[in-house]
């Protein structure tokens, strides 16, 4: 494996994400009127490093909870059509919603989990993506906060997968088929 993002840009373009996403709600008149929580929803389990220090790097009032979605079956490469497993358990009516992926390539997961989000009526969905693979991305599929644009190779670590494995990596690294689990950049 090649690291890709180490885990002190990782940090510091989140703390930037912050930043970026307190400005947004802050600038929000129904936030400056009521402080009323943003429902923060991550997808599991890939997004959960990316939530947990985002959200603690957030000012803003935030109320948390989960999705979990299956994209891809076992050890498969290629995406599958997303299904929810696991739908969020709050109260989404009249709610803005910042949904918190860890990955946006096919737009897949986002355009499934933003069609079912509709269903309850939230205020708003504002989506904030860790990586975009942006040569893939179809045009009719945005991100509002993005942490970092990557060229389309697989990607491990920082709660990214190769089939369960590699995502306690403190750092993004490109994959390389090698299952040892030997970061071969040292060799």
């Amino acid at each position: 494996m090649r690291t890709l993002i180490d885990a002190e840009r990782l940090q510091a373009r989140i703390s930037d994400m912050a930043l970026e996403i307190d400005s947004y709600y802050r600038g929000q008149d129904w936030y400056r009127m009521t402080q009323e929580p943003v429902v923060v929803i991550g997808v599991l389990a890939g997004a959960m490093f990316f939530m947990a220090d985002l959200v603690r790097k957030l000012s803003i009032r935030t109320k948390l909870d989960f999705t979990r979605m299956s994209t891809y079956s076992g050890k498969a490469t290629t995406v599958q059509q997303p299904k929810i497993i696991c739908p969020p358990a709050s109260r989404l009516h009249d709610a803005h919603i910042l949904l918190i992926d860890d990955i946006l390539d096919t737009g897949r997961t986002i355009g499934v989990l933003r069609t079912h989000l509709a269903w309850p009526y939230p205020e708003d969905v504002k989506t904030a993506v860790l990586l975009r693979k942006s040569d893939k991305v179809p045009y009719d599929v945005k991100a509002d906060f993005i942490g970092f644009d990557i060229p389309d190779e697989w990607v491990v670590g920082y709660g990214l997968d190769y089939n369960g494995l590699y995502r306690e990596l403190p750092y993004v690294a490109v994959w390389s088929g090698d299952e040892s689990g030997q970061d071969q950049s040292k060799s």
